[in-house]
């Protein structure tokens, strides 16, 4: 996969006004070409970190992206 890092950011970047992470996260994956393999990959670590940090989705992925 691509850098993930950079995904991630660009995912966070691209937030659409209404829309959730994961949607963002989606169409940033699919504009690159990748698949929906990768996504669930993704999402899996997100959604985990979120549950052991106890934060939401978007502070997950802020977290991983302040960390890459």
């Amino acid at each position: 996969m691509e850098d993930r890092t950079e995904i991630l950011r660009e995912a966070l970047k691209d937030l659409h006004k209404n829309e959730t992470f994961e949607r963002a996260l989606g169409r940033i994956l699919r504009a690159h070409g990748l698949a929906y393999e990768e996504y669930q990959e993704l999402m899996g670590d997100i959604r985990a970190r979120a549950k052991r940090e106890n934060v939401d989705i978007l502070e997950a992925a802020r977290r991983e992206t302040s960390e890459g």
